[in-house]
C-alpha cells in the first residue's frame, strides 16, 4: 500500500514542481496581469473539460471492471464530440469569448477529456504506472515547451505549449489503452445499459467536479470584474501554493480510489479510508505550516515585486485548504462505491457559499475577500462529506496514533532498504 502511495506522491511532487516552475516563469516574465490571463485560460479549459467528461469521466474508474471497454470508449468519444460542438456553437452565439480564443479552449478541452477517458480506464484496472505517466506528461511537456520558447524565441505562447502537452498525453494514453486492452472483453451489455450507467454515474461525478471547480475558481471571474487581472494573478499564485498541500491527499486517494472500486467489503473500505485520512491530515498540516512560516520576502523574490501581498492571502486560505484534505480523501471513498451524489451535494453546498461570500466581500476587500470565501467554502464542503461518512458508521479522528506512526516509519525503512538493493 505505502509503496504505491509513495510512488504516486513522487509523481505528484514532480508535477507540482513543474507547475511551480511555470507559475514562477509567468509571474517573473509577464507580471501579475500575464499570470492572471494564464489562470483564466486554464480555468476556462478546465470547466469545459468537465462538461466533455460528463458521460463517464472519472466514473470510468468504477465502470472499467464492470463493463466492456469497447462500449465505454465508444460512448465517451461520441459524447466528447457532441458536447464540444455544442459548446462551441453556444458560446459563439453568446459572444462569451473571441472566436480564436473559443476555438483553442474547445480543442484543448477535447484533447484533455479524451486523454482523461483513457487514463480513467487504466486506473480502474490499477495500471498506476501508466496512469502516472499520462498524468506527468502534461506538466512536464508544458514546462519544457515554455522554456524552449523563451530561450529560442524570447517569447511565451501558452496555448502552443498546451497543445504540445495535451496532444502528447493523448498519444501516450492511446498506447496505454492498446497495450492493456482486455483481450477477452466483448460488449457484454447493451448500448442502452452502458449509456445509462455512464450518464448516471458520470453526471453526479462531473457535477461534483464542476461545482467543486467553480467553488474554487469562480471567484477569479468576480475578482477580475471588480479588481482586474493583476488581482487575479496574485490570488491565483496564493491559491496554487496553498493548494499544493493537496498533492498529499491526491497521492493517497489515487490508490485508494482504485482499490475501493474493486473491493466488496465496505467495513474494510471505511477502515482503510479512516487510516489514510489520518495520515493525510497530519502530512498536510506539516506542509501548510511550512509554507506559512516562509518570510514574505521569499515569495516576492520567487514571483516578483507584484506579489508582495501573496503570503497575507495564504493565511486566510490555509485553514480551509487544510480541512479540505479530509474531504478529498473521504470523497474518494464515496466515489469508489459509485456514490458520486454525496460528493456532488457537498460541492454544491461549497459553491453556493463561495459565490455568496465572493459577491459580498470581493467588491470591498478584493483578493482578501476571495481568500475568505474560498476557505469557508472548503470548510462547508468538508463538513458535508464528514456527515455522510459518519452515517456510514465511520469514526472521526484527525491524526494517526503513535503506534500507526511507528508502523509507517518501519514500512518506510523497509521500502527504502528494498529500493537500495534493486
Amino acid at each position: 500500500m505505502w509503496r504505491s502511495i509513495f510512488g504516486n506522491f513522487g509523481i505528484r511532487v514532480l508535477s507540482a514542481l513543474l507547475n511551480l516552475g511555470l507559475v514562477i516563469l509567468f509571474s517573473q516574465l509577464t507580471g501579475a496581469i500575464g499570470k492572471g490571463e494564464q489562470s483564466l485560460l486554464l480555468t476556462s479549459i478546465a470547466i469545459l473539460t468537465i462538461f466533455d467528461s460528463l458521460v463517464g469521466g472519472a466514473a470510468l474508474v468504477y465502470l472499467s471492471s464492470r463493463f466492456s471497454w469497447l462500449g465505454l470508449l465508444g460512448a465517451s468519444y461520441i459524447w466528447i464530440v457532441v458536447i464540444s460542438c455544442s459548446a462551441f456553437v453556444t458560446l459563439f452565439m453568446l459572444d462569451v469569448f473571441t472566436l480564436n480564443y473559443l476555438f483553442h479552449v474547445v480543442m484543448l478541452s477535447a484533447l484533455s477529456a479524451t486523454s482523461a477517458v483513457h487514463a480513467s480506464l487504466l486506473l480502474g484496472q490499477q495500471r498506476l504506472k501508466m496512469y502516472n505517466l499520462i498524468t506527468i506528461s502534461i506538466p512536464l511537456l508544458t514546462f519544457l515547451t515554455c522554456m524552449a520558447q523563451w530561450f529560442l524565441f524570447n517569447q511565451l505562447n501558452y496555448q502552443v505549449a498546451l497543445y504540445v502537452a495535451f496532444a502528447s498525453s493523448l498519444i501516450i494514453s492511446i498506447v496505454g489503452v492498446i497495450r492493456f486492452f482486455p483481450a477477452t472483453q466483448t460488449m457484454g451489455h447493451s448500448w442502452l445499459s452502458i449509456w445509462k450507467n455512464m450518464f448516471t454515474l458520470g453526471f453526479y461525478n462531473q457535477l461534483a467536479h464542476v461545482t467543486q471547480l467553480l467553488s474554487f475558481r469562480a471567484s477569479y471571474y468576480i475578482l477580475e470584474q471588480y479588481k482586474g487581472e493583476a488581482a487575479v494573478g496574485v490570488f491565483s499564485n496564493a491559491s496554487s501554493i496553498t493548494e499544493s498541500i493537496w498533492l498529499i491527499a491526491t497521492s493517497i486517494s489515487l490508490w485508494q480510489y482504485a482499490v475501493i472500486s474493486n473491493a466488496q467489503d465496505q467495513k474494510y473500505t471505511i477502515q482503510l479510508t479512516e487510516k489514510l485520512t489520518r495520515f493525510g491530515m497530519l502530512a498536510a498540516l506539516v506542509a501548510v505550516v511550512f509554507f506559512l512560516l516562509l518570510p514574505p520576502t521569499f515569495y516576492q523574490l520567487v514571483f516578483g515585486p507584484d506579489f508582495g501581498s501573496l503570503q497575507s492571502l495564504m493565511w486566510f486560505l490555509a485553514p480551509g485548504v487544510w480541512v479540505f484534505t479530509y474531504a478529498l480523501v473521504v470523497g474518494h471513498y464515496f466515489s469508489g462505491h459509485g456514490r458520486y451524489v454525496v460528493n456532488a451535494a457537498a460541492s454544491g453546498v461549497g459553491l453556493v457559499l463561495s459565490l455568496s461570500i465572493s459577491w459580498l466581500l470581493i467588491p470591498q476587500l478584493g483578493a482578501l475577500g476571495a481568500a475568505i470565501a474560498a476557505s469557508l467554502s472548503y470548510l462547508a464542503t468538508s463538513l458535508v462529506v464528514l456527515y455522510y461518512f459518519l452515517k456510514d458508521g465511520a469514526s472521526f479522528s484527525l491524526f494517526p496514533s503513535r503506534a500507526e506512526l511507528k508502523q509507517l516509519f518501519t514500512q518506510m525503512r523497509m521500502i527504502l532498504r528494498k529500493s537500495s538493493y534493486e
